[in-house]
């Protein structure tokens, strides 16, 4: 059986009950809606350059690890 998305407009209401962790079955809200809003994940990790060592800790440069 295919499961239909739970989506809610622009202004949100929530004239329903449900929980709050639907994002296993597609809950989407709209820019009016309430919640809160969630940060984007960042990468913290700097970026590895191909002459750099890699991090993987083998002791030999990115391009000829895992940047191949």
């Amino acid at each position: 059986m295919n499961q239909q998305a739970h989506v809610h407009g622009p202004d949100c209401n929530h004239d329903h009950d449900h929980d709050h962790h639907d994002h296993q079955h597609g809950h989407v809200h709209g820019p009016n809606c309430g919640h809160a809003h969630q940060e984007p994940v960042r990468n913290t990790l700097k970026d590895v350059g191909r002459n750099d060592p890699c991090p993987c800790g083998s002791d030999k440069k990115f391009k000829k690890c895992h940047g191949a």
